[in-house]
């Protein structure tokens, strides 16, 4: 491992901070095909839900300047399946994994944790409580703020692995919705879910989309995912996977500027399956060349100028 790539998110230890996000269309046996993936920091798993989903209407995606609208309304094969089918393939992976999941209700995300616990080859857990593609207003959990957190607490009793929560800007102030999650003692969110847009035909005037709206990505989100990574990691003391537009090592950087311990790729696989291998190639020349010696470097400065931090260093 190079240790100047290292980082940790909460008590997942990473070799770099190049992960994949979650998302309806890069997986790691896909990019199996194009590198080895023991080069990554981590993969995180399409989400899972605990029935079958067979997704919205097609088409499902739709290009944007800079970036894409998908609607493919979480299609999975459901969690049962899910680990009859994929976890072996994870076992022989060898990268750090974790599992995202969606519930309709709080027994389905209950269940769906107790199935995944004793799974070792299981890192963490990722909860998305806001997809923006699914009719169900149920899966989306994090616009109700009591129930929310109610939702983490059950969700953290019986979690005994690194719970991450992914989280939006679409129903919910992001602030408020990272304060709630560590007050459940989440061990980190991810920022930022795929914010809610709209792609038009210009003879029909009708959505290029059968459900109107999709979730936006790619370059176009990295103003709005700074943004936000910087204003939580500003309020609140909690490990942040920073994802949305990064598309190269500056990026990366940049993002972990903004407060991120990790980052998160998604579309710029969609375009270049080899982005995330080249980013973590390039990585430590590009942190030499803005004068960086390592990434966890950058999270300790970051982390010093936080109103949160100066606070706690005046009570000891």
């Amino acid at each position: 491992m190079d240790t100047k790539l290292k980082t940790k998110v909460a008590q997942l230890f990473l070799k770099n901070p190049i992960t994949i996000a979650s998302g309806p269309f890069v997986h790691g046996e896909y990019l199996e095909t194009f590198h080895d993936l023991d080069i990554l920091g981590a993969i995180t798993t399409k989400t899972v839900t605990f029935n079958p989903r067979k997704g919205n209407q097609s088409p499902r995606l739709v290009e944007i300047e800079n970036g894409y609208i998908n609607s493919v309304g979480l299609k999975n094969v459901g969690i049962k399946r899910f680990i009859e089918m994929k976890i072996p393939f994870i076992e022989e992976m060898n990268v750090p994994t974790i599992v995202s999941i969606a519930g309709e209700s709080k027994e389905e995300y209950v269940r769906m944790v107790e199935m995944l616990n004793p799974i070792e080859c299981v890192s963490a857990i990722e909860i998305n409580v806001s997809c923006p593609n699914v009719q169900n207003k149920s899966i989306i959990f994090e616009s109700d703020v009591e129930g929310f957190g109610d939702l983490l607490k059950s969700i953290r009793n019986v979690c005994k692995k690194p719970l991450f929560v992914k989280i939006s800007n679409n129903n919910a102030d992001v602030v408020t919705t990272a304060k709630i999650c560590k007050e459940q003692n989440i061990d980190a969110v991810v920022l930022l879910n795929s914010p809610s847009g709209m792609s038009l035909n210009l003879n029909s005037g009708q959505s290029n989309l059968p459900r109107q709206y999709g979730g936006m990505s790619g370059k176009i989100l990295k103003p709005v995912a700074l943004k936000v990574v910087d204003q939580v990691s500003n309020a609140v003391d909690i490990p942040i996977i920073g994802v949305g537009g990064i598309s190269n090592t500056d990026d990366v950087i940049e993002m972990l500027l903004a407060g991120a311990s990790a980052v998160g790729i998604g579309s710029a696989i969609m375009w270049d399956p080899l982005a995330a291998y080249k980013m973590v190639i390039n990585l430590e020349k590009d942190l030499q060349k803005y004068n960086y010696n390592s990434v966890e470097e950058i999270i300790l400065k970051v982390k010093q100028t936080r109103q949160w931090y100066i606070e706690s260093q005046k009570i000891k």
